[in-house]
């Protein structure tokens, strides 16, 4: 039997109590779609990189707190939570060596907000400050989790993937994608136009989306997403 391909995992860390930590269905997803998780501390030199990305196919970049948004020109929104300065410093290095390697990468939520600025794009730090129409929320309140339609770019790789140019997705974010980093295009809007996915269409792999596809594996259209990091990590190895 082949080995599966191995798919590397960011993870968070809790300041109290010291210790990694990371929900169990990203790595619980990519194992459904055939890849292999290890889950990935951030706390190392960064000049480890290119060892730790020799024993990796391809790499998820997960969901997380705030970025510093100093790096895109603005200072921190009141209603922000900062990330770990060090996991963001990591996060950019790692994707860098990531992006010359050519590795398939997917971003998922802070993952995909990450990729856009690694490139010189901005965010929208609080949705509920931007003007739109309608005005969708696309934060979860009271344990509601919102769901709503999002348009995808026809010949996207999501939208050749699951042959359709619509996915029902879930909503648990507060910022957004505003300018666009180099190289990339959107492939998915809410219907409020909030940006919910952007792809390098010139890479292998390089898909970022603002739901959480982990949290609807169980839907085949969000699995799909893991299928295809797994299934181009298995052609990069």
């Amino acid at each position: 039997m082949k080995p599966r391909p191995i798919i590397g995992i960011t993870t968070d860390y809790d300041l109290v109590k010291a210790t990694y930590n990371s929900y169990a269905t990203y790595a619980s997803s990519v194992e459904k779609a055939g890849g292999l998780p290890l889950l990935i501390p951030y706390h190392m030199r960064q000049s480890l990189i290119p060892q730790l990305l020799d024993t990796l196919a391809g790499i998820l970049f997960s969901g997380g707190d705030d970025l510093d948004p100093s790096s895109f020109g603005q200072t921190y929104h009141k209603n922000a939570i900062p990330i770990d300065p060090a996991r963001q410093q990591f996060e950019m290095a790692l994707l860098a060596e990531v992006e010359r390697r050519r590795m398939p990468t997917l971003g998922i939520c802070l993952g995909s907000q990450l990729m856009n600025v690694y490139r010189g794009g901005s965010l929208h730090q609080f949705l509920p400050d931007l003007p739109r129409q309608p005005m969708l929320e696309h934060r979860k309140l009271n344990d509601v989790v919102p769901r709503h339609d999002v348009a995808l770019q026809p010949g996207s790789h999501l939208a050749k993937l699951l042959n359709k140019t619509e996915i029902n997705a879930n909503s648990y974010h507060k910022q957004s994608i505003d300018q666009v980093g180099r190289g990339l295009r959107i492939i998915g809007t809410a219907p409020d136009g909030v940006i919910e996915g952007t792809e390098d269409p010139t890479l292998p792999l390089f898909l970022g989306v603002q739901w959480h596809p982990e949290r609807l594996a169980d839907e085949p259209d969000h699995l799909a997403l893991f299928k295809l990091l797994v299934q181009k990590a298995a052609e990069h190895v």
